[in-house]
């Protein structure tokens, strides 16, 4: 009789045991799918802030595509953004001012994107929607003559 006891309490431990170690391991795995999304975001705005200054300027959609799509034209078909993410997540701002030509500046910004994570009480409760942006001077242009 002792023994059947002692097997129950056995289990009702484990089961207590394994709900704690399955939320602390979805958890580290949720920890590090914000980890990447973030850090694959930073540098797909790096490059292509980097692409967009060392080239003439003409108009914002290369510089959408390279985020979404990493390539400067928008690939034909249905073909889905990195990590879900659509046009309207990414704003590019050129900015010339015409009194001084030199100070022309690129920035882009990848804003109001919700990644999709295991759990859907951890994407509410720890990440934050902070935009994503870089910003970097033109490359100096030169007059010729």
């Amino acid at each position: 009789m002792k023994r059947c006891n002692q097997r129950g309490q056995s289990m009702v431990e484990a089961t207590l045991v394994l709900l704690v170690f399955f939320a602390l391991l979805l958890g580290v795995i949720d920890c590090g799918q914000v980890l990447f999304a973030h850090q694959s975001l930073v540098e797909r705005v790096r490059t292509a802030v980097r692409w967009g200054v060392v080239h003439p300027w003409d108009k914002p959609d290369p510089i959408v595509n390279l985020v979404l799509y990493t390539q400067t034209d928008a690939p034909r078909g249905d073909t889905p953004a990195f990590l879900g993410l659509k046009r309207e997540n990414v704003v590019v701002r050129h900015l010339a001012p015409s009194e001084r030509p030199d100070d022309e500046t690129l920035s882009v910004t990848i804003v109001n994107f919700r990644p999709q994570f295991f759990s859907p009480w951890f994407a509410g409760a720890v990440v934050s929607p902070r935009a994503v942006s870089i910003a970097a001077p033109m490359a100096t242009r030169t007059a010729s003559r």
